[in-house]
């Protein structure tokens, strides 16, 4: 992905898409599933396709070099709000219940 197109997705809600203002962002960690490799996905932004809402939404792939705070997560989605942040979560754990019930 090229340089530019990677910095606007730092400043977009992985949620709603709206345009996060200054440094005022959310965000949290998540685990991908034991069979998904994304290690040289590291340091690059990634699509999940939300089969059930039929959304996608955009997560960075820490690098080793990444902050303290994503070290043992394999994902971290950045939003614009606590709301966009917790209906993300919610979007994900739906996902991954009716996906891992199968």
């Amino acid at each position: 992905m090229a340089e530019a197109s990677s910095d606007k997705l730092f400043h977009r809600c992985a949620w709603c898409g709206n345009p996060i203002q200054d440094d005022d962002y959310y965000g949290f960690g998540a685990k991908a599933s034991q069979d998904i490799d994304l290690e040289e996905r590291a340091g690059q932004f990634v699509s999940l396709n939300f089969s059930l809402m039929k959304k996608t939404v955009i997560a960075l792939v820490p690098s080793e070099l990444g902050a303290p705070e994503l070290e043992g997560h394999d994902l971290f989605f950045i939003t614009c709000s606590e709301e966009c942040a917790r209906d993300l979560k919610d979007a994900l754990d739906l996902e991954r219940d009716v996906f891992d019930d199968g």
